[in-house]
């Protein structure tokens, strides 16, 4: 879906908004029964929880500014700030599951599982899974219609939640008809392991598009071949460069045409094969195209030709 920027930040606004209020109230809950039961579960949860907050504001804030038109400085637009906000993202999503684990360790060394009124800590728990999961189902579609890794990867973190969330709940029910104490630190710390992955495929991923790599750009080079393939006239697409800026891309390429054309004539077939491309991937924001006659040849160092193509295909 093809969003104009207010309409993207409006949604990002409202779903960040959303967020920070139902974890806020969750984080006070959580931590307010860990203090009054000696839960360092649900303590450690609720910590767990306020850190979702500061993502969220996160979110929020690159949300606003991926969202402003170009400018003289950033003539290519704002969506990069998306990205370092998903890799800030990340290294919370990685701390808190270092913490997860830690804490996990030593209850179990410390055999620490006097736990006052079991009920409260139970209830607070089912609850804080009910809300999460919700959160994440709601954060996730949010992301994908307005095509933000930012708000993905906060909608991944708490799903991450709703794994601790339930461990705490699944551990204290265990531990109230068993007595087997380390039950909730084993789930525990296979939560923070699932929560470290998750930290560390956004941290790569968001690593990748700095760098320019994203794996999606793969479909998008094989668009642009087969639109210009397709094009009347142009042969030979090649120095073929795509780059991901948060929601959009741009796209560099060279192409060959008909040495006697005018310039009006291949203006008119790079404006068709523009439009062509576009339409098929609405994210493409713009497109540079280079003209040279029909068999130029020139030393290759840089870009993809229809043969790198292939073979990134496996062809």
């Amino acid at each position: 879906m093809n969003l104009n920027y207010k309409e993207r930040e409006r949604l990002s606004t409202i779903s960040s908004i959303v967020s920070i209020i139902a974890n806020a109230l969750l984080a006070i809950l959580k931590i307010g029964i860990g203090f009054f039961t000696n839960s360092m579960a649900i303590l450690a949860d609720g910590l767990d929880t306020a850190t979702d907050i500061l993502t969220s504001v996160m979110t929020l804030i690159a949300g606003k500014i991926s969202n402003k038109p170009p400018d003289i400085e950033h003539p290519y637009g704002h969506e990069r700030a998306e990205t370092i906000a998903t890799k800030i993202v990340s290294l919370i999503i990685m701390y808190a599951g270092i913490e997860v684990f830690t804490n996990s360790i030593k209850r179990l060394i410390n055999h620490d599982a006097n736990i006052d009124n079991l009920l409260f800590v139970v209830i607070i728990s089912a609850i804080s899974v009910v809300v999460k999961y919700s959160l994440y189902k709601y954060r996730l579609y949010i992301g994908k219609k307005i095509n933000s890794n930012a708000t993905i990867a906060d909608a991944l973190n708490m799903r991450n939640d709703v794994f601790t969330s339930s461990s705490v709940l699944i551990g204290i029910l265990v531990l109230y008809f068993t007595g087997l104490w380390w039950i909730d630190s084993v789930l525990a710390i296979f939560v923070s392991l699932m929560i470290l992955k998750t930290g560390f495929e956004q941290f790569m991923e968001s690593s990748s598009e700095l760098m320019e790599s994203s794996p999606e750009l793969k479909e998008l080079y094989e668009l642009v071949a087969n639109c210009s393939c397709k094009t009347a006239k142009a042969q030979n697409p090649h120095k073929i460069r795509a780059r991901k800026f948060g929601h959009r891309y741009f796209v560099d390429m060279h192409i060959e045409l008909p040495p006697e054309m005018t310039v009006k004539e291949a203006n008119e077939i790079c404006a068709e094969l523009e439009k062509r491309i576009k339409e098929k991937n609405p994210a493409i924001k713009d497109i540079i195209i280079h003209v040279e006659p029909y068999g130029n040849a020139e030393k290759e160092c840089f870009g993809l030709s229809i043969d790198n193509i292939k073979h990134m295909k496996g062809e």
